[in-house]
């Protein structure tokens, strides 16, 4: 069955930073490599390399040895914010799952995350979901959509970009095992008077996503590791800002990790937080494992 994670995303680009081991071996249990890439059925690594593990015999022992040291999910994410990575051009599902599964679990990672942030097939990414599921049904699917405001303003949706709903297919046939919800990209969606700006966000999106999230599916909401890793709609920039912010972070994860949908807390990125001296980290690690500390290093 699958647990709650401690997740963050591991910039393939970045120099000098963690492998999947050391990520590991400080506490993620749930790490993605961002990004691995798709070109029809030609599966691969964004400009070639996993620069701390910079070829792929290294980088398969970095992958072993973080499972060794208690991570949960390895995943191979796709897509991205600023270079986009998923584009299956004219490959069928079938033909791109079998490439898609063959290349992942020959390196080692446990499955595919689908960070897409542009404007795509849906019904396409749902078949591609349901073939790799029909190949795999133990292989890991995951999504990390952005939040939107809903037709009501009661209610939030979930898509790639703008208004566009890709993961929706997806999500109701239950194909994603677990999602991490960006909530740290839009000025807009408003519930209770609060935005992706202010702390409380966090428990109020996840109650209110309950209601079109599938009852099996275990959903994480994401903020990021620290000012500088997302833009002036985050965290770091509402009322809270001058106060201990990661304590109200672990204050609201504390809310809500008892219910059944619980998936943890996701950030972007590992790579920041180790630049940050691991607050992240550091704060979220008791709401995951169901520990209680009474306050933040």
């Amino acid at each position: 069955m699958k647990k709650p994670l401690l997740m963050g995303y591991l910039e393939s680009w970045a120099p000098n930073t963690l492998t999947f081991t050391e990520a590991a071996q400080k506490g993620y249990t749930g790490i993605a490599m961002a990004f691995g890439t798709i070109t029809g059925t030609d599966i691969g690594i964004y400009d070639n390399t996993f620069n701390p593990s910079p070829t792929i015999e290294l980088l398969k022992e970095d992958l072993a040895k973080a499972k060794q040291a208690g991570a949960q999910e390895l995943l191979f994410s796709v897509g991205g914010g600023e270079n986009n990575t998923y584009n299956p051009h004219n490959a069928t599902p079938e033909a791109l799952a079998e490439a898609l599964v063959t290349y992942c679990k020959d390196l080692g990672f446990t499955g595919v995350d689908f960070d897409i942030e542009i404007e795509t097939d849906g019904d396409y990414l749902n078949a591609l979901c349901a073939a790799i599921k029909a190949i795999d049904s133990s292989f890991t699917l995951t999504a990390a959509p952005q939040i939107n405001q809903g037709p009501h303003e009661s209610d939030l949706i979930l898509v790639s970009t703008g208004n566009y709903q890709i993961y929706n297919q997806a999500i109701q046939n239950n194909y994603f095992d677990y999602l991490f919800v960006q909530a740290y990209n839009n000025p807009w969606p408003r519930l209770q008077s609060y935005t992706e700006k202010d702390v409380a966000f966090i428990a109020v999106a996840f109650d209110n996503l309950k209601k079109s999230i599938p009852s099996q599916t275990l959903f994480a909401i994401g903020e990021p590791a620290s000012k500088i890793a997302a833009g002036d709609y985050s965290i770091y920039h509402g009322d809270d800002a001058n106060k201990d912010i990661y304590q109200l972070m672990q204050d609201q994860y504390r809310s809500i990790m008892n219910d059944p949908q619980y998936g943890g807390a996701m950030t972007w990125s590992i790579h920041l937080d180790e630049r940050n001296g691991f607050k992240f980290l550091n704060a979220m690690q008791s709401v995951i494992t169901n520990t209680t500390v009474s306050s933040v290093s």
